[in-house]
């Protein structure tokens, strides 16, 4: 969505589209794609991160060509579509579920040092995206992120990525295993099957959390040229800002992935990390001027990053890894309806009230009601034996 919103405008300039048109269009390819993800989460299960994101760097790619050559909304539509899918969707589900099965000890502390990959993408992208579009026009700058994946990205995880400790004859945190079934370590960690894990109400607490952060924030990201517009600061601030924003979570990412296995309640960072996210709404929404903006990038940053590293931990200690994929797929498919339904809504607020401070305040209350929420999650008490 980061990269989606640096393009936004072109469409509209280039082809007279409205605000409105183009958002919807993003909401509905979005809301398609996240219809996958609970066939994908169960796909990563079977075939493992590996195959599933080569799979889907190939098909982001095919995405970057194909909007680099769009002329209608048809086009638009699918070129979304498949980006949605494999960028948003299948990419990230795939990639959140490899640090888990490596680690137990050190679970938060290695989802921040695989999550630090996509946070200095969210520095150096928004950047990148804005030259790319000023120097060579946005249907070039579509081409040129499309070739760096399939000539960069793809042979890396080729090359490197390795789906789980099993695979290389150990168990996780690094222990090795033996013949010697007595002598061998054991993984006694409890794994909830998918069904299991959606009786919960710990699951849906944090599937809300997610799916809230989700909406809101694509909406606001989406938008975010417009909303920086209203107060006069350009495309080029407003890229700045975006890459503060994700500087400051990359620190605060860092910070948390320390700590986080340290914390026995867990929730409770999740929950504080939502509420403050609320106090950067209301910044928002009263912008005025540069010195806000920047304040906000820093209270944004700053949740962001304990909240993401909140997501990552929780989730495998509370249902175990064996089935993490499946589980993770159905969050991740309300988290993508999500991100179709808060474009959808802040694009209609701005054409027909003109302005975007009504619907970031009314906003902010999704992220409160799920920082209240958190506060009571528990971990489910499952017997050993009822685990399949």
């Amino acid at each position: 969505s980061d990269t989606f919103a640096m393009f936004l405008d072109s469409f509209i300039e280039e082809f007279g589209w409205s605000r409105t048109v183009v958002s919807s269009l993003f909401s509905a390819a979005t809301l398609v794609s996240g219809m996958t993800m609970f066939l994908v989460g169960r796909l990563v299960d079977r075939f493992g991160s590996k195959k599933m994101v080569i799979a889907s760097a190939v098909t982001l790619g095919i995405s970057c060509f194909l909007l680099s050559f769009i002329v209608n909304p048809v086009m638009l539509f699918v070129g979304i579509f498949l980006g949605r899918l494999s960028g948003k969707g299948s990419l990230d589900l795939s990639a959140s579920t490899l640090a888990p099965q490596w680690f137990r000890k050190k679970r938060a502390l290695s989802i921040m040092l695989v999550g630090l990959g996509g946070t200095l993408g969210g520095i150096i992208f928004p950047i990148l995206n804005a030259w790319l579009i000023e120097t060579f026009g946005w249907r070039q700058a579509y081409r040129y992120l499309g070739a760096g994946l399939w000539l960069v990205f793809i042979p890396i995880i080729l090359i490197f990525l390795v789906n789980k400790p099993e695979d290389v004859g150990l168990l996780p945190d690094g222990a090795a295993k033996v013949e010697k079934e007595d002598e061998a370590p054991v993984d006694d960690e409890i794994s909830l099957t998918q069904a299991q894990a959606l009786k919960t109400p710990a699951f849906w607490i944090l599937t809300f959390a997610v799916f809230q952060a989700s909406m809101v924030g694509t909406g606001i990201v989406l938008h975010f040229v417009s909303i920086l517009g209203q107060a006069d600061l350009s495309m080029v601030f407003t890229a700045r800002i975006l890459s503060l924003m994700t500087f400051i979570r990359f620190g605060t990412t860092v910070l948390a992935g320390l700590f986080m296995d340290k914390v026995k309640r867990q929730h409770l960072v999740l929950a504080g990390s939502l509420i403050a996210s609320v106090i950067s709404f209301f910044l928002l929404a009263f912008l005025r001027n540069a010195e806000m903006a920047y304040l906000y990038a820093v209270i944004s940053g700053v949740a962001g990053g304990f909240s993401g590293i909140s997501f990552g931990v929780l989730t495998p200690n509370l249902f175990g890894r064996k089935f993490l994929g499946g589980i993770s797929g159905v969050t991740m498919a309300i988290n993508v309806i999500g991100s179709a339904i808060g474009p959808l809504f802040f694009g209609a607020a701005f054409d027909l009230l003109g302005s975007y401070q009504g619907i970031i305040l009314l906003s902010a209350l999704f992220p409160l009601t799920a920082g209240i929420a958190s506060f009571f999650i528990k971990k489910p008490k499952v017997e050993q034996n009822m685990v399949l």
